[in-house]
């Protein structure tokens, strides 16, 4: 019996409705006085990793608009890695005013865990944001780190400073505060020295930290709406700055869905270029930032499509959503997560000349693909995909064309990112149904003829125990 929430989920197919709205309306129900949890998660979306890897910063969306907003709750890292590692640990040390660890067998995975989430939560630092999260990234610029996460419910990509203690700062204090109006760029056009406002349904967020480039991609069909939206952030500089938002760039395809920032080529170190997916069209979009250049009267930045190309050699190919860049950069490739066909797709791209971007290779994987992770292995690339639909994670060596193993999630597995500590190689993922995080190991076993825990679920933190 898996661990369930400890509140009633609405169907399926409404929370279909919902997720691809990213609105409240057409039956999506409402909830303005009820206080989201700060010790659990619900409809997780997202999550991010601390530079120092100590903390997991998981944001909860409220889909069903149960409570007044979702969360950003900050998870310690370092009591999850030494709950793996003994099944005795009773208590994180970063959190003394945390509950003890509880924990039963998870039924549904010999040998596993699901413990209680609270005993891993900050919860006194939780914060709360408006409902639809969507997507979230992390910065480290050279006095501070940010937190940035895109959500649909207020327009906006509401912004934290981190601290390694767990803390978040949101212009609020106390847990459950609400993000302050100061860190909400986008909603106010105010804000923005160009009088902008952050277009709806965003859909991903991509930074380039050298440079404090924020780039939002926006999925909506409407004609006439902007697509793509360009941020920077002062902190870039020092002293704290605040991010702004640029420019909106309109008149381009629709339903773009996910960006990678591309490597800078030798004598372009001044270029930040970013590849687009699109769910709408079987295409390939690529974007620039411009810095500006007071000494031509244009001093101001903006954003603007330098390319577009085509999607060749498919049948279809046009749904495509993640996009991740090979940590390998000699490799000068990209490996991007089609629905038409469900395929990992390999993708040769050069940072010089983006044009010559042509798809090299199609590998079939399970049903509902959405969100891929790529890391390197001992020198070899490996793509981990995660499969929503087939509740799968699937890990694939792209050189040898083969599957090397996959995992079996729980009902609804969402987004992923691997443990930022080299020595620590887990994945952790939100399963976006049962309110979870889970944690999967990817130590490989010295013995190949003994797997033991080697891509199998070894730890999930859950609402609550399940019942007896």
């Amino acid at each position: 019996m898996t661990a369930r929430p400890h509140w009633s989920l609405p169907p399926r197919a409404l929370l279909a409705s919902c997720l691809a709205l990213g609105v409240a309306g057409l039956g999506c129900p409402g909830n303005e006085g009820l206080d989201p949890p700060a010790d659990s998660f619900f409809y997780p979306v997202t999550l991010a990793a601390s530079p120092s890897g100590n903390w997991l910063y998981v944001t909860s969306s409220d889909f069903d608009l149960r409570f007044n907003g979702g969360t950003v709750a900050p998870v310690d890292l370092a009591c999850i890695r030494a709950r793996v590692a003994d099944p005795t640990h009773a208590r994180c040390a970063a959190l003394p005013a945390a509950p003890a660890v509880r924990c039963v067998a998870d039924r549904d995975q010999p040998g596993a865990s699901v413990c209680e989430a609270r005993a891993f939560i900050r919860t006194e630092q939780v914060r709360r944001i408006s409902a639809y999260a969507i997507d979230s990234a992390v910065a480290q610029y050279p006095d501070r780190t940010r937190l940035y996460v895109a959500v649909r419910g207020d327009g906006s990509v509401t912004w934290f400073d981190l601290d390694d203690a767990g803390g978040l700062d949101c212009g609020a204090s106390g847990s459950l505060a609400r993000c302050s109006d100061d860190h909400r760029v986008g909603a106010d056009a105010a804000q923005s020295p160009t009088a902008a406002r952050l277009p709806p349904d965003p859909s991903s967020i991509s930074l380039d930290p050298a440079r404090g480039w924020v780039l939002v991609t926006h999925q909506s069909s409407e004609a006439g709406l902007p697509r793509a939206s360009l941020i920077r952030d002062g902190a870039v500089n020092g002293g704290g700055g605040a991010p702004v938002l640029l420019s909106a760039l309109g008149n381009i395809s629709p339903g773009l869905s996910d960006a990678a920032l591309l490597p800078r080529a030798p004598g372009s170190e001044e270029r930040s270029t970013w590849v687009v997916t699109s769910r709408s069209e079987a295409s390939f979009s690529f974007f620039q930032a411009y810095p500006g250049n007071a000494s031509l009267r244009d001093a101001n930045p903006f954003l603007y499509r330098s390319a577009i190309i085509g999607v060749r050699g498919l049948a279809g190919g046009n749904n495509n959503r993640a996009i991740a860049v090979d940590p390998d950069a000699s490799r000068r490739r990209a490996f991007v997560i089609s629905r038409a066909p469900e395929a990992l797709l390999s993708v040769s791209l050069d940072p010089a000349n983006p044009t010559a971007a042509t798809v090299i290779d199609v590998l079939p994987v399970p049903l509902g693909p959405s969100r891929l992770v790529v890391r390197s292995v001992g020198g070899r690339t490996q793509v981990l995909v995660v499969s929503f639909d087939a509740r799968r994670v699937t890990v694939i060596d792209p050189d040898e064309r083969r599957v090397i193993g996959q995992v079996v999630t729980r009902r609804g597995p969402h987004q992923a990112l691997v443990d930022p500590s080299p020595s620590q190689p887990f994945l952790y993922l939100v399963d976006f149904l049962d309110g979870a995080l889970e944690v999967i190991d990817l130590r490989p076993p010295p013995d190949p003829a003994n797997p033991g825990t080697y891509l199998r679920r070894v730890l999930t933190l859950a609402p609550q125990l399940p019942q007896e």
